[in-house]
């Protein structure tokens, strides 16, 4: 079974592209080609040409129409007229061109307003990126990490299986020879199928840990070429205070629903800008030739200041205005409830920090003590004054506490990077990815 499963292992690291890198080279080019992160990107070059696109009504608006129709015009005038046409209809090709220019001069702040929403909404998608580039680090240096931890603890129960495996053959040739007691072989096969179910158990997380890898960095890892991170340890504060201080500053979530309330305030004032009359200066040229049985050309100039000024609108400005002042003190609502939020998750991450280096250390006692303990009763067996089974018992605890200490040691690290997270500093220029 085991073969079968090392043969799994290996074909789904062998479906695709293998590449030797460390964690911060792969990083480096996570942030790169990863689709989320690209996504994000063009959603802020959308938004810097939404800021234009709002300016431009700062801007003349300028049109101009033209056309050639033939007309028939049978009219009572017509007919009398004396045009040489003997009373006929008029029949003739009418040219006509206009060209108008109209420049806002005032319409309540609306455009100002417009554009200062256009700008915060490219806040908030720069927010939204740097959000997703550091969620995404995490993830990559998640899955880093767990293919290393699942790969080390598999090769641990793979070597204490064959260990039992080798006690099982010693102890079974003691019985046949008649210095074993049979009760301690079917013991000892007990034992051996309890280390087989472990080592199952591991190799299928190790199995799903290089799918999650897989599909974080679009290509399989190299088992043999990777390397153990050094968690940036030194950008740790030293007090939790200065923790929680950092996040408040840092977290790109806190950040976006920041500049989600200074949205919902452009947006009341885009609402009140409904008050105010709109100014427009507008100028026209038209030109026309023989149309409308005139025979000959026209031409027309007018420049015209134009007043517009909604004086009764439904009372929906009033609503508009009542909605505005409710989203702004939700937009607030929930800036404080984020603020709650990260404090919570820093809290979370410095304890999860603070307890995994706690268990480290003791994990690390633990196993030099069950190595002490297994080093005597290997002794005594050999002196005839211990059971083999007790040897195995002390064996396995030997190998429970460094599975255990491995598994401390790389929760250990994921910690220093979700406190990060959480503080807002996984970051490129942080990690100096580049």
């Amino acid at each position: 079974m085991a073969p079968m499963l090392a043969v799994g292992v290996l074909s789904l690291v062998a479906a695709g592209p293998v590449f030797a890198a460390s964690l911060e080279e792969e990083l480096a080019t996570l942030l790169l080609d990863h689709p989320n992160i690209r996504a994000a990107y063009k959603l802020v070059e959308s938004s810097r040409e939404e800021i234009k696109r709002s300016a431009s009504d700062f801007y003349p608006q300028i049109s101009v129409t033209g056309d050639i129709t033939q007309e028939v015009i049978d009219s009572p005038a017509e007919r009398q007229q004396d045009d040489g046409q003997g009373g006929k209809p008029s029949s003739r090709t009418a040219e006509r061109g206009s060209v108008s220019v109209i420049q806002n001069l005032f319409n309540g702040f609306l455009t100002t307003s417009s554009v200062r929403t256009a700008q915060l909404n490219k806040e908030l998608s720069q927010m939204t990126l740097e959000g997703t580039r550091q969620n995404i680090v995490f993830e990559g240096i998640n899955a880093y990490v767990n293919v290393l931890k699942q790969n080390l603890l598999t090769e641990l129960s793979r070597e204490n299986e064959a260990t039992i495996r080798q006690q099982l053959k010693l102890e079974d040739e003691r019985v046949q020879r008649g210095t074993g007691v049979a009760v301690d072989v079917l013991q000892a096969k007990s034992r051996l199928q309890v280390a087989k179910e472990r080592r199952v158990s591991l190799e299928g997380a190790l199995v799903d840990t290089i799918s999650r890898y897989t599909q974080t960095f679009n290509h399989a890892p190299d088992l043999n070429a990777m390397t153990d991170p050094v968690a940036p340890v030194e950008m740790v504060p030293s007090q939790l205070d200065r923790a929680i201080d950092l996040a408040l500053l840092g977290n790109p979530a806190l950040g976006n629903t920041s500049v989600n309330i200074e949205v919902a305030r452009e947006r009341k004032r885009m609402v009140q800008a409904e008050l105010y009359p709109i100014i427009d200066l507008e100028s026209a040229w038209s030109f026309e030739k023989n149309a409308g049985a005139v025979l000959g050309v026209r031409r027309d100039y007018s420049v015209t200041l134009r007043a517009t000024w909604n004086v009764f609108t439904g009372f929906s400005t009033r609503n508009l205005m009542a909605q505005a002042s409710f989203d702004l003190g939700a937009s607030k609502d929930s800036y404080d409830f984020t603020s709650r939020k990260v404090i919570e998750q820093t809290k979370l991450a410095w304890q999860a920090l603070l307890t995994s280096r706690q268990r480290l250390e003791l994990l690390e006692n633990a196993v030099n003590i069950a190595s002490e303990v297994f080093s005597s009763r290997q002794q005594l067996h050999e002196a005839g004054k211990e059971t083999v089974i007790n040897v195995m018992d002390a064996e396995n605890e030997v190998n429970n506490a460094q599975i255990n200490f491995t598994s401390a040691s790389y929760d250990e690290q994921l910690a220093v990077y979700q406190l990060l997270l959480t503080m807002g500093l996984l970051n490129p220029v942080g990690l100096n990815l580049y």
